[in-house]
């Protein structure tokens, strides 16, 4: 998908301010929601210009891997440990609502930019209103053959911390939710 174009989701159920069967919200006049998409560079210049904060929706291993500064994780997709494909991380919207206010400006990324787009229609339809895919993810998109179609984050050069995540990794932020009233 080529930066500055709009996706319009819409959803099937009811055209009415939030689907009782799915909890979309509609937006606009009709039924359907506008996701923001922006590249790597805009994504760390809003970060750095407009405190966007970045979520990164990737495993705890591949956060620890790497990430953009200050990048809080909140995996949307965790493996499943007894069959090791990847699954919906159920704890995924409980965790971002008690983590980040609803009124946030919020950069979504994971490492190519296919889950952070499935995380940030799900926080869009909680009631996330600022959220921004970014395009490329971390690591950049490529086709089978490896050839890059979109650079990523890293890829590009942009600031990146390594190893232990402290207060902004999975498990401090998960007993963060615990802890608190």
């Amino acid at each position: 998908m080529a930066a500055g174009l709009t996706i319009v989701v819409g959803c099937a159920h009811q055209a009415k301010q939030r689907c009782q069967t799915c909890h979309h919200r509609a937006k606009d006049t009709e039924d359907s929601m506008t996701l923001r998409e922006v590249t790597p560079e805009e994504a760390n210049r809003l970060i750095s210009e407009q405190h966007f904060l970045y979520v990164d929706v990737r495993t705890p291993a591949e956060f620890q891997a790497g990430r953009p500064a200050h990048a809080i994780n909140i995996p949307v997709a965790l493996p499943n440990p007894n069959t090791g494909p990847m699954q919906l991380n159920p704890e995924f919207l409980d965790v971002v609502e008690a983590i980040v206010p609803k009124d946030s400006q919020v950069i979504v990324g994971c490492r190519s930019g296919h889950r952070s787009a499935m995380a940030q229609k799900l926080m869009h339809e909680a009631g996330y209103e600022h959220t921004a895919n970014m395009l490329g993810g971390f690591s950049g998109k490529t086709d089978p053959t490896g050839q890059v179609l979109t650079e990523g984050w890293s890829t590009l050069g942009l600031p990146v911390e390594r190893g232990e995540a402290g207060a902004n990794g999975y498990a401090a932020l998960q007993e963060r939710v615990k802890t608190e009233p």
